[in-house]
């Protein structure tokens, strides 16, 4: 998946929400939210330190910005994540329907992850 592709899932006004949120409050090193969010996803996406995030920010073209400094933004990003994963689906469970072996049962949740560790064998 690339940015754009990104882009097309995301909510139409993701970026005023992220200055409205705080997330970003002065465009030093990240200057819009499409990069702070590529940041995000990064750092999320596995066992990524955040010295790996600083090398992807700057090899990416984002900038240079210091491990702690990423630290920092992460945290500040809490509000602006928690409305892009409430915004991002108008209605996540709206297309579901109970298959019929699970009529008998009150679901509460689905675990349908898929968890390697390093040098296992699947």
């Amino acid at each position: 998946m690339d940015t754009n592709d990104l882009v097309k899932l995301l909510p139409p006004d993701y970026e005023q929400v992220c200055f409205d949120k705080k997330a970003i409050t002065r465009k030093r090193t990240i200057k819009n939210p499409l990069d702070l969010l590529r940041l995000i996803l990064f750092y999320l996406s596995g066992n990524k330190s955040l010295i790996d995030v600083t090398h992807f920010a700057l090899l990416s073209g984002i900038g240079k910005i210091s491990d702690v400094a990423f630290m920092k933004k992460f945290i500040q990003c809490k509000e602006w994540i928690k409305w892009l994963t409430q915004n991002i689906l108008p209605n996540p469970i709206m297309h579901y329907k109970k298959p019929g072996w699970l009529e008998s049962y009150q679901v509460l949740a689905v675990d349908a992850s898929d968890i390697v560790e390093k040098s296992a064998v699947k």
